[in-house]
């Protein structure tokens, strides 16, 4: 038996189900962080193991959810990113004052937002998209 057992591209998967899980009991940056590396990188898995066609990967990468989330994947590993538009993040506070009027509900806690091109993105609702998408994938490729 290994230390590591993450060999899967369905180990992956659920790993990402766990740290979502994590994040929706506790939305902070150490369970954002641990979701979108670990959601990205399901695709490491996927293409090591040749599971499915590279194509299949390449098309499902394309997608503005999953493309988000590897820009906040990335940005969280390297600080900035250089390669690709460097996006924005914000949270608005639940406190009077920390956020626009109508931004936030009243006793509606936080809003973690993403900045990137003209775009603004509601990262607790980008977290459940990039997880159903996953899920979608997998059924639709058999894995």
């Amino acid at each position: 038996m290994s230390l590591f057992e993450l060999r899967t591209p369905r180990d992956m998967l659920e790993k990402a189900r766990r740290e979502h899980q994590r994040l929706a009991e506790r939305f902070d940056i150490d369970n954002l962080f641990n979701f979108v590396v670990t959601a990205y990188h399901i695709s490491d898995y996927i293409r090591k193991t040749g599971a499915v066609a590279q194509v299949a990967l390449d098309t499902f990468l394309q997608d503005q959810d999953i493309k988000d989330c590897r820009d906040l994947c990335d940005k969280g590993k390297h600080l900035t990113l250089t390669k690709r538009s460097d996006p924005i993040t914000h949270v608005w506070s639940g406190c009077f004052g920390g956020a626009p009027f109508g931004v936030l509900p009243f006793g509606g806690g936080d809003k973690w937002v993403l900045f990137t091109g003209d775009r603004e993105v509601d990262i607790k609702w980008l977290a459940e998209r990039v997880l159903t998408k996953w899920e979608l994938f997998f059924a639709t490729h058999g894995l």
